[in-house]
């Protein structure tokens, strides 16, 4: 009988296959042979391909301390592993995780995003990297134009969406052809989903000192989740103005204006976006709601939240009825905000509407556009310009 050990691993990588493979690599046995599989068909398949990669890879591993786990990062790909008594490796867990395969431009930080002609879209270009300075004299007209991006895959993903956002905010239609031209860019500050980061939050304040110091126009473009970034940044300002004179500082920031897309958090109603801009003496350049992102956006909520209350009285509930539907319906919508997953915020909204689905079906804009507020909440129909 083999030993405990030899029944429980299988040699994925042999030692001496390739030049530099070094050691062996053993993985824990699965009764369904996936690694079998992974070696017999990974040819032509990228990500079968880079997990196989990174075993090859860790196989070249100098030597290690024998009493301890380590771990190595190969792609998206991490592992941990340790060292057998015979030098060989053993992999003890095996961990994919896209956000390790950042590409050189998917960090945090600012970037060129340009009118890419071959594409007839907005993107970042491949050789681009992530800087920290804009190029203030790059106008559209008379003003730089800067996007601060919510919740993307990626920092180019962000950069094609967001182009389309810019120019919806401070362009004219017939303006466009004259801006999506080559080379033509606006500035991009990706946060890497990263919407709590103090870092982030200095960042943007430098940002909007930098454009005050030079008397620069500059346009914002701040969307979703960013909006709580910016938000913080202009409260910094406010508490820490660039000149003790604060009627000065507020002057000082009338050369630039933001636009906020499908402000998402805290603070992000219409009605509290001009009062701090209108505080902090930046120009309110107007906001565009998602109406179907009620569980994040205050007004899209309240509108929501108005619609069920004239529909409550139009059908009549009253009494008994009214305690278990209408206001159940908004308190599904609470729990669905708290949620940790969209599976489950799906499934409390779901319980909530389920209540008077058959009148909300006949009467209510809220219920025939169900599906496009589930997207925009818990999807990415929150990353187009709102229709």
């Amino acid at each position: 009988m083999k030993p405990v050990q030899e029944r429980e691993w299988e040699e994925v990588v042999k030692r001496d296959t390739f030049p530099n493979v070094n050691r062996s690599i053993f993985v824990r046995k699965d009764p369904g042979n996936s690694w079998r599989k992974l070696q017999e068909g990974h040819e032509g398949n990228y990500y079968m391909t880079t997990m196989l990669r990174a075993l090859y890879d860790l196989a070249a591993a100098p030597g290690g301390n024998r009493r301890r786990m380590q771990q190595k990062v190969f792609g998206p790909c991490k592992m941990f592993y340790e060292f057998r008594d015979s030098g060989d490796i053993q992999v003890d867990l095996f961990v994919v995780e896209e956000t390790l395969a950042d590409d050189a431009n998917n960090q945090s930080g600012l970037y060129r995003a340009e009118w890419l002609s071959e594409k007839s879209l907005w993107g970042i270009p491949k050789s681009a990297h992530a800087g920290d300075q804009m190029e203030l004299g790059a106008k559209w007209g008379y003003a730089h134009m800067a996007a601060v991006p919510g919740k993307f895959d990626s920092a180019r993903a962000a950069a094609e969406k967001m182009g389309l956002h810019v120019e919806n905010a401070w362009l004219q239609r017939d303006e466009r052809k004259e801006y999506r031209k080559s080379g033509n860019h606006f500035s991009l500050f990706w946060m890497k989903n990263e919407f709590t980061s103090k870092t982030h939050q200095q960042t943007l304040v430098s940002l909007i000192q930098i454009a005050q110091r030079k008397n620069e126009n500059l346009r914002w473009l701040v969307h979703g989740e960013a909006t709580a970034t910016f938000i913080k940044a202009l409260e910094y300002l406010n508490s820490n103005p660039v000149s003790s004179d604060i009627h000065k500082a507020r002057q000082g920031l009338k050369q630039q204006a933001v636009y906020f897309s499908n402000p998402r958090g805290k603070g992000a109603s219409e009605s509290a976006l001009k009062e701090l801009c209108s505080k902090s003496g930046i120009t309110f350049g107007g906001v565009r709601v998602n109406s179907a992102d009620v569980a994040y956006n205050p007004d899209a909520r309240s509108a929501m939240i108005s619609e069920l209350s004239v529909l409550g009285a139009k059908i009549g509930i009253t009494g008994a009825s009214a305690a278990a539907g209408v206001p159940d319906l908004l308190k599904s919508l609470d729990m669905a905000v708290g949620a940790t997953s969209a599976f489950a915020a799906g499934g409390f909204l779901a319980a909530g509407y389920v209540l008077f689905k058959d009148a909300y079906s006949k009467n209510s804009g809220f219920a025939r556009n169900t599906v496009s507020a589930f997207q925009s909440t818990f999807g990415k129909a929150n990353e187009n310009w709102a229709a």
